[in-house]
């Protein structure tokens, strides 16, 4: 295993899955999106074809904002817990300890 600080001071550290794994339900939910998503576009013209796609775009990227944020805050408690944690260490060691 490597060195995660070096990895995350050289830009090498990758937080996004290069092959996304999805559970059944993910891989269905997916599915559905695409087929309802054809089928829309089925029925638009082209200027609702654009101002669909402009929409999607968009809620794609609120989406990506939306994850950075929860990303930050796990990390966040992450880090809280593991300070709670090692704030206890003192607990395992004898007086002399």
């Amino acid at each position: 295993m490597g060195n995660i600080l070096d990895a995350f001071a050289q830009d090498e550290l990758h937080v996004i899955p290069s092959e996304e794994i999805r559970s059944p339900r993910h891989q269905k939910l997916c599915d559905r999106v695409c087929e309802l998503q054809e089928k829309l576009e089925e029925k638009l013209n082209n200027e609702e074809k654009e101002l669909f796609n402009e929409l999607m775009d968009v809620m794609a990227d609120e989406n990506c904002c939306y994850a950075q944020s929860k990303f930050i805050r796990g990390y966040r408690l992450g880090t809280l817990m593991t300070m709670e944690v090692m704030a206890g260490q003192e607990t395992f060691f004898g007086r002399n300890g």
